[in-house]
C-alpha cells in the first residue's frame, strides 16, 4: 500500500498489507511439493503481503496479494527445484550475488524443523555437490542478521556491517558460514 506522495525523483513509500494466508495454505503447499518449511519462515511469510523481498545480500520470496504463494511455487516447481527437493533441500530465496537459490537443509532432523540455510550453486554440480557451507543456522537467525543489516545500511558500508553477523549467529554465519560472509567484507 502506498503511504506517501511521490518524491522529486518519483519514489513513493510503501507499507506491507497484513497477510491473510492460513497455515492450511502452507500445509497444502508442503504436501503438493513434498517440502517441509520451518514454522518461523511460514509465520514470517504469511504475516504480510509485500512485493519485494530483496535485502541486497539476499532475496527472500515476495508475497504478492494477487498470488501470495507464486514465488514459492516457482522455486519448488522447476527442474533444479525438484532436484533439490528430492535431496531434502528446500529452495526458498536467492543469494544476493546470483550464485543460486537459498535452501533450507532438511537432510538432518532438527528441533522444530528450523533447518540451517545454505546456498546451492548449480554451476558447481548436481545436488548436493553445489551446496555451500551453512550460512545461517536457522531462519530466525537469518532474520536477525538481515534486520541488523537493513538498520545499519543507512550509515555504514556492507563490509562494516557483516562482521556483526558472526556474533548474532555464532553457529551459522559466525561458524561454518564465516568464510562465505568474509568474502562480502
Amino acid at each position: 500500500m502506498i503511504t506517501s506522495a511521490p518524491s522529486e525523483d518519483g519514489w513513493v513509500k510503501w507499507q506491507p498489507i497484513p497477510g491473510t494466508l492460513t497455515m492450511t495454505d502452507y500445509e497444502n503447499l508442503e504436501k503438493r511439493f513434498g517440502v517441509t518449511l520451518p514454522p518461523s519462515f511460514i509465520e514470517w511469510h504469511r504475516s504480510f503481503y509485500f512485493l519485494d523481498g530483496d535485502c541486497g545480500i539476499i532475496r527472500l520470496p515476495e508475497s504478492n496479494p494477487a498470488q501470495p504463494l507464486k514465488e514459492l511455487i516457482v522455486n519448488f516447481d522447476w527442474e533444479i527445484g525438484r532436484e533439490l527437493i528430492a535431496e531434502k533441500l528446500y529452495p526458498f530465496g536467492e543469494e544476493g550475488n546470483d550464485a543460486g537459490p537459498l535452501v533450507f537443509d532438511g537432510r538432518t532432523l532438527v528441533p522444530g524443523n528450523e533447518f540451517p540455510i545454505r546456498i546451492y550453486d548449480q554451476e558447481e554440480g548436481n545436488p548436493p555437490e553445489g551446496l555451500s557451507e551453512i550460512i545461517f543456522s536457522s531462519f530466525p537467525k537469518l532474520l536477525e542478521c538481515i534486520t541488523y543489516f537493513l538498520e545499519q545500511r543507512a550509515h555504514k558500508e556492507t563490509a562494516e556491517i557483516i562482521p556483526a553477523f558472526f556474533d548474532i549467529d555464532p553457529t551459522g554465519a559466525g561458524g561454518p558460514g564465516r568464510t562465505y560472509w568474509e568474502a562480502w567484507v
